[in-house]
């Protein structure tokens, strides 16, 4: 995994892991040194969630929506943020959307470059700077097996009928 260099704050953070401890080696959690570094302003947050829109890019209007808490992965996911994704998700997209005229906003979580939960939202215009669908896909990318995509199917519903992962 390909971690962002993350600038020095004298070990001081903003942020704490999903058990409320301090975690000061995360970006994100310093919230003032990601937001100098992403070049981005806070414009909205309530208890567990801020959404902080990025000053640069091709894109006017991409937004990086997190937990205070650390968590790092969307797997990590539980409590309070668990229990108020959708609604704030829906609030946020819904407010880019309207706020720079998109057709949609797109909504990717990778986790590769900063492991601490964020959803990366990118208003989306026909004929603008993102290219969605089967543009996110390698080009020389084949089609998968249709024995894979079924068992990739009966294993989640497998793991889902147990009540957890896999």
């Amino acid at each position: 995994m390909r971690v962002l260099p993350v600038p020095h704050n004298g070990g001081m953070s903003t942020g704490s892991d999903a058990s409320g401890a301090q975690d000061g080696g995360c970006l994100l959690c310093r919230v003032a040194d990601a937001d100098a570094f992403f070049q981005r302003r806070r414009v909205w947050e309530d208890g567990h969630w801020r959404l902080s829109v990025v000053l640069r890019g091709a894109v006017a209007g991409f937004a990086h929506l997190e937990p205070h808490r650390h968590i790092p992965y969307i797997t990590d996911l539980a409590g309070p943020e668990a229990v108020t994704l959708g609604p704030v998700l829906a609030r946020a997209t819904a407010a880019l959307r309207a706020a720079t005229g998109a057709d949609k906003v797109y909504v990717s979580v990778f986790g590769d470059r900063v492991p601490h939960l964020h959803f990366n939202l990118a208003p989306f215009h026909p004929g603008g700077p993102l290219v969605g669908g089967a543009g996110q896909v390698r080009a020389d990318a084949g089609s998968a097996e249709l024995v894979a995509h079924e068992a990739a199917a009966s294993a989640v519903r497998r793991a889902l009928a147990r009540g957890g992962t896999a």
